[in-house]
């Protein structure tokens, strides 16, 4: 099931029912295209101190549909000495963020990253949220300068990264999806690609 399709450009200002662009206070919001990169029909995200998130509604059970999957190609990544686990590194060129509902109506979220210097596949940071003053969750899916430059395709099990988290996954749904690059704590430059996003059934 496609979450996010790229096969066609789509409107930018104002997006398609069901999609948001969130934009942050005195940030300039990523660059958004749609190109074919290297043969895949793609959005290109840009930025330059900048960034935003590109939202996709959904309301997915994670019963039916626990595994999630997409295409990344980061062709610019973060070049910066500082800290990435710290609020004043806390740039990444492609982030993947995850909203979801417990069974009892709990809203809990996280991040899927491309870690840069520091951070590698596995590794998990957590940084207090912007928006409740909590510890945020991070899971570093692929990352580093030497990943850079090709597409990686990736599969996760969403309910793994529930469970370590929140616990039982059990009647939990996928509420949002969000495509988010920034740069503007750290000031640097990022160009990343996604294809298409998608939920699968359990094999």
């Amino acid at each position: 099931l496609v979450v996010m399709d790229f096969r066609q450009p789509m409107a930018l200002d104002p997006p398609p029912e069901g999609w948001r662009h969130r934009t942050f206070f005195r940030t300039d919001p990523m660059q958004i295209s749609f190109v074919s990169k290297e043969g895949r029909p793609s959005i290109r995200l840009a930025t330059h101190n900048s960034g935003s998130m590109r939202y996709r509604f959904t309301y997915l059970s994670l019963d039916q549909y626990p595994m999630l999957g997409w295409g990344w190609f980061v062709e610019q990544s973060i070049a910066s000495s500082v800290d990435e686990t710290t609020k004043a590194g806390d740039d990444h060129p492609a982030r993947l963020y995850l909203n979801f509902r417990s069974a009892s109506g709990e809203a809990h979220a996280m991040e899927i990253i491309w870690g840069n210097r520091k951070l590698r596949a596995g590794d998990w940071k957590y940084l207090e949220s912007f928006w409740s003053r909590s510890s945020f969750p991070h899971y570093v899916a692929r990352g580093g300068d030497e990943n850079a430059g090709r597409w990686h395709d990736e599969k996760f099990d969403l309910r793994a990264l529930y469970r370590k988290i929140w616990g039982d996954p059990a009647g939990a749904s996928l509420r949002e999806v969000a495509l988010f690059c920034d740069t503007d704590a750290t000031g640097s430059r990022s160009v990343a690609y996604f294809s298409a996003v998608r939920v699968e059934r359990a094999p």
